[in-house]
């Protein structure tokens, strides 16, 4: 029976890609909120799927998304999901004297994680995924910046075209919404950052182990940072 529900659960897996995929083809809504009501029983049987497989490992294979050395005295872990709007204030606002200021310094070492919240999140997730690695990180600045375009009526028609200039062709673009290992490795992401840090909002930060929830100002991570510092040096 056991095993009988975990083949029930990855059918639904990959039905629920497909049903994600083809939605955004006829997607009307265009709040965050509608989305994300949405999405709520895609949450579910994901995380269905997961609690009952045997192993209590989750097994995620996703190369980190970083900047910065990785020898930095600090580590920030950031959760994000891209139709999240306190996420993109994040990346528009305090991100960019984040990045001059301490992780281009060698002060800090920045890993980008992603935490889906509703379907069109977990798109443009995997679409930064399938972008080559090297440009993801600016991939996601540039879907953050724009994200009033993409965020609409002509949802995949807008990430069409944003995914072209990133180097996806059409094709490369329905191959990798329909990628089913991806989007296992993205929900197992998720699932390990609730397991982990007991995340369960976004934007959430990790500052060395430590939890923060919610957007901050840049005011807020330089406290922190100079903290941190104070103490790394007088050690």
């Amino acid at each position: 029976m056991k095993r009988n529900n975990i083949l029930i659960s990855s059918v639904a897996i990959v039905c629920l890609l497909s049903i994600f995929y083809f939605s955004l083809n006829s997607r009307t809504e265009t709040t965050e909120e509608v989305v994300l009501q949405k999405m709520n029983d895609v949450n579910e049987k994901g995380s269905q799927f997961f609690l009952e497989m045997e192993s209590n490992i989750i097994d995620v294979s996703l190369e980190e998304l970083t900047l910065g050395d990785p020898n930095a005295p600090i580590t920030i872990i950031e959760y994000s999901s891209m139709t999240c709007s306190h996420c993109a204030d994040f990346h528009n606002m305090t991100y960019p004297d984040l990045k001059q200021n301490h992780i281009d310094t060698g002060e800090v070492r920045f890993i980008f994680r992603e935490f889906p919240l509703d379907k069109l999140a977990m798109a443009t997730s995997m679409l930064a995924r399938c972008v080559d690695n090297e440009i993801s990180m600016a991939f996601i600045e540039i879907l953050f910046k724009n994200r009033d375009r993409w965020m609409s009526e002509n949802a995949l028609v807008e990430l069409k075209n944003f995914s072209k200039q990133a180097g996806l062709d059409s094709n490369e673009f329905d191959a990798c919404l329909n990628d089913q290992k991806l989007l296992d490795d993205l929900i197992a992401g998720k699932e390990k950052a609730i397991e982990d840090y007991k995340i369960n909002s976004t934007p959430s930060f990790i500052i060395n182990g430590k939890v923060i929830s919610g957007n901050k100002p840049y005011s807020f991570f330089k406290s922190e940072i100079e903290k941190i510092l104070a103490d790394y040096k007088g050690a």
